[in-house]
């Protein structure tokens, strides 16, 4: 059996959508369980850390790249099957094919997905969601890898799932490989196809057409207006630090305008939050991750 290729020194920045970060000081795709298993087992043996990549839809990687090991999963475990009333789909798989396939089969309720960038092992962590829809909604069940090298089922209700939100937040080294969803809607294809191009239509009217950007860079607070409007308010559409900028289109997203750094979207954040708290008096919680920052601390 061939073993997982690991790579040295690899650039992190093309791996994600802002495309900004450092360098992997090692990196692998695994393709299957059995890798996962034997990547985890190696990082714990050369005592590296160990990190996980999807899509790099909602992170921001430090200019200082990521030490030990990172999993890019963007490639990897690509299943997508029925089995009856359900669809399986592994981590790797992206949220618009999710979208489609269930659409082909004949059923609604994963509309919302289309027109989010990031996969299936990632989103289900935060409970992705958009246009009032969330994966709460259609998730059966899940499969996580642990450090302990052990394989865990966990069922929705288990899952404490609430806005970008999830228990699977409390274990950031837990890896999710697979997830079963309900197909429990039927609909024509081509009812379904025209909900989700509606979907589609909006978003590209709503929010910046330049791609380079992690999306929604804080979560909308409970009881007050959404992020967006209270960064409006502060004054901070088209407000920048080098070449990131907050867009003059949607104020909840910063973009790279060419080579912006993870320290100036960091700059940018933080004069953010600190203009809403002290004018607004509304504390601002990121949605976007820093890596690896946030798992270290």
């Amino acid at each position: 059996m061939q073993k997982p290729v690991i790579l040295e020194k690899r650039p992190l920045a093309p791996l994600t959508t802002w495309k900004i970060g450092g360098v992997a000081q090692y990196l692998a795709v695994p393709q299957d369980l059995e890798d996962v298993y034997a990547l985890m087992r190696l990082s714990q043996d050369r005592g590296w850390p160990l990190w996980f990549l999807g899509r790099g839809s909602n992170v921001l990687i430090a200019d200082r790249g990521l030490p030990g090991l990172t999993l890019h999963l963007a490639r990897s475990l690509p299943k997508l099957e029925r089995r009856g009333d359900s669809l399986r789909a592994g981590a790797g798989v992206a949220l618009p094919r999710l979208a489609r396939t269930a659409m082909e089969l004949g059923f609604a309720g994963f509309e919302f997905l289309a027109g989010i960038p990031g996969t299936v092992g990632a989103a289900v962590r935060l409970n992705a969601g958009a246009h009032g829809g969330n994966l709460a909604q259609v998730l059966r069940r899940l499969w996580v890898a642990t450090p302990q090298l052990q394989l865990l089922e966990l069922k929705v209700g288990e899952l404490d799932l609430g806005y970008r939100s999830s228990l699977l937040l409390n274990f950031p080294h837990w890896l999710v490989v697979e997830a079963e969803f309900s197909l429990q809607t039927p609909a024509p294809p081509e009812t379904v196809r025209s909900r989700m191009e509606e979907l589609l239509a909006l978003r590209r009217q709503r929010l910046p057409a330049n791609p380079r950007s992690c999306g929604s860079v804080f979560k909308n607070p409970p009881g007050t207006p959404p992020a967006g409007l209270l960064i409006e308010a502060a004054g901070f559409k088209g407000r920048r630090v080098g070449e990131a900028l907050v867009s003059r289109k949607h104020a909840n997203f910063i973009l790279n305008q060419g080579h912006a750094t993870a320290a100036q979207v960091q700059a940018l954040i933080s004069d953010i939050q600190e203009k809403v708290w002290r004018t607004q008096g509304v504390a601002l919680e990121r949605e976007v991750v820093f890596l690896p920052d946030d798992l270290t601390n």
